[in-house]
This record gives structure tokens, sequence and C-alpha cells, in this order.
């Protein structure tokens, strides 16, 4: 990817809420590039920032939120864009893929209705000669049989596996350079988030398609993520590779904890050992502690820790024989980086 310039550059975008219990910063000072075929991956547990970060890059923040920082795509802020030109980039440029496809689609239009909405809102974005033969070859594209059929039903006549096939076929319909994925298989079971994956897989190799996939599942981002953004309490904490996130294994002690806790691990887990649970929860994002939102969870954590916001640090070496790593963007937010915690 070096030489490339990015598609989306993010530069320390902070997101503030108002709400009764008091301002709140689900997202702070997030900053990372996705470049153009690229597959990155925002992982953390729920409550860690990863959908708020997402909606932010489409300008759906809630209402009473006070955005600060840049949104570059393709070199062009659009962070205060309005609501008329955020809708020329929505579905026309950057894709949105949600969690629930129940509720993201509208329950009184059939699904055909809706992918014609998305056409005549975005007129000129593809040339379609004939919209029901669009229609057609879009759902046929994503795996759906019977495509006529499926046009003329509405969404509660569909499976699980059928919307969220609908919801990927209405996100790609116009092309865009973009497409945020939203935990696209929660919901589904093994199989049919086996191939919900597959053909995202698909999608990205065929139109080399951008994608920023947010989830909390190992095995689907091991499966297809380059890059690994892991967030916490609304920062991001660490940034790796996947190879070094699955094989070397990271250098956050969350990072190192949330491998540990899922059997996709990989080499960097312990061999025919039990799975470990991480004690704690998130904070809650109105009661912040005053250092490390981790400390309170952390085996390491120190004092420092507990009272003090750790720096910036970019990886260290796994062993004294790998040389060292030139610096890049790629590191954690920690105190005692790369100190292995098994």
């Amino acid at each position: 990817m070096e030489g490339k310039d990015p598609l989306l550059s993010v530069r320390n975008l902070t997101v503030r809420i108002n709400t009764p219990q008091g301002e709140i910063i689900p997202v702070s000072e997030l900053s990372f590039d996705v470049h153009p075929g690229e597959i990155l991956a925002i992982v953390g547990e729920s409550g860690s920032g990863k959908t708020l970060s997402g909606l932010s890059l489409l300008g759906l923040t809630p209402k009473d939120s006070h955005i600060r920082g840049e949104i570059l795509l393709r070199g062009t802020p659009v962070q205060n864009l309005t609501e008329t030109q955020w809708n020329t980039i929505r579905g026309a440029r950057i894709g949105l893929v949600f969690q629930e496809p129940q509720s993201a689609l509208n329950p009184i239009l059939t699904i055909g209705t809706q992918i014609e909405e998305i056409l005549t809102s975005h007129p000129g974005c593809v040339q379609v000669a004939n919209q029901t033969t669009f229609i057609r070859s879009l759902l046929e594209r994503v795996g759906l049989q019977n495509p006529d059929r499926i046009a003329k039903s509405y969404p509660h006549q569909l499976s699980g596996g059928m919307r969220q096939r609908v919801m990927i076929a209405m996100a790609t319909a116009l092309d865009p350079e973009l497409l945020i994925l939203d935990e696209p298989t929660t919901a589904l079971d093994v199989t049919m988030a086996t191939q919900i994956l597959s053909l995202l897989i698909e999608e990205n190799r065929r139109r080399k398609t951008s994608m920023i996939l947010i989830s909390h599942d190992l095995s689907v981002v091991k499966n297809c993520a380059s890059r690994i953004l892991v967030m916490y309490a609304g920062r991001i904490i660490e940034k790796c590779d996947r190879s070094r996130f699955f094989t070397e294994g990271p250098d956050h002690p969350y990072s190192q904890a949330l491998l540990r806790s899922r059997p996709e691990g990989g080499e960097y887990t312990r061999k025919n050992g039990p799975l470990e649970a991480i004690g704690g929860q998130v904070p809650p994002l109105w009661d912040l502690p005053p250092g490390c939102a981790f400390a309170p969870r952390c085996p390491r954590a120190d004092e420092k820790c507990r009272t003090t916001v750790p720096p910036w640090k970019p990886h260290s070496p796994v062993s004294d024989r790998e040389p060292a790593r030139t610096p890049t963007a790629e590191g954690s937010l920690c105190f005692y980086p790369g100190i292995r915690t098994q």
C-alpha cells in the first residue's frame, strides 16, 4: 500500500455528545487511513465506540453532538458537509451495511421499491437501461435465488441471511468506493455467516472496493482484514497488521486479552489451554478513569497507568533476533507495550 494515496483519511476525529449524565466522548482522537482495495478491521467489545466511529464517517452522529477533527475523502474534507451534501456521498461513494437489517430496511416497502429509491435519489451514478433487469442482476450478484420474487417481497418475508444479502446489494448498488460494514455476520448462524463473509471478500476482490469491517468476531477479521484497529472506551489503543496480530501477537494488554478469550487467537494463544475471560467491563463513558481506561481490568497496571493517559508507542521487536522495526503508524497506547501477560 505504500506509495498509494489513501482513499479515506481520518485525523484526530473526536465526537462529543450531550447526555443527561453530562457530556460524553464516545470517539476520541481517532486517526487512520484506508487505502484503495484495503479491508481495515475495527475490533473491540460492545461499548468501545466502533459503531459510532463508522457512523461518524457518514455524518450520521446523534443530535446534540459536536465533531472535531478531519475526515478526508480522496483529500477533500467532508466532516462539515450539510445534510444535502452528505446525501450525495452516502450510497454513491460510501456504502453502509447496518448491523440489524430487519430494522434498517423499511418494513412497508418491497425490496424492489427500496432499491429503486436508491437509483432515483442518485441519478447518473450508474447507467441503468432497465430498472427491473438491474435489480434482478443486483440480487443475483449477492447469491439470492429467484430474484424477481425477492424484489416483490417485504423484509419480514425474508430470512435473516436473505435480508443481510439484500442490505449488501443495496449498499453496493451504486458501486461505492468504500463500504462500512457494521457487524455484518452477528445475527447469522455459522453457515450463513461464512457465506456472507465469502460474498464480501469476493466483492472486495472483484471490484477492489475498500472496506471498513466493524466486528467483535476475530474469526471474521482473521479471514479477510489486512490491518486491525483495536478500540477501547472510544480510543484506538492499537494499530496492527493481521500477521503480527494473529501470529506474533499484539502489544497492548487488552489486545492480548481479546486473543486469549477467543478460539481464533491463532499461534499467539495458549495451545490446548482454556479460553480466558476478560474480567470486569468497559467503563461507562460518563465515568472514565483518569488514566488508562483499561487500567481497572489490566493485570499489569500500576499507579502511573491509573493516573496518567499513556502515550502512543511504535511496536517493539518481538524478540532480540528480530531487526528493529522502522517507526510507522503501527503501535499501541500503553506505558509497557510488548510485555506478554500470559
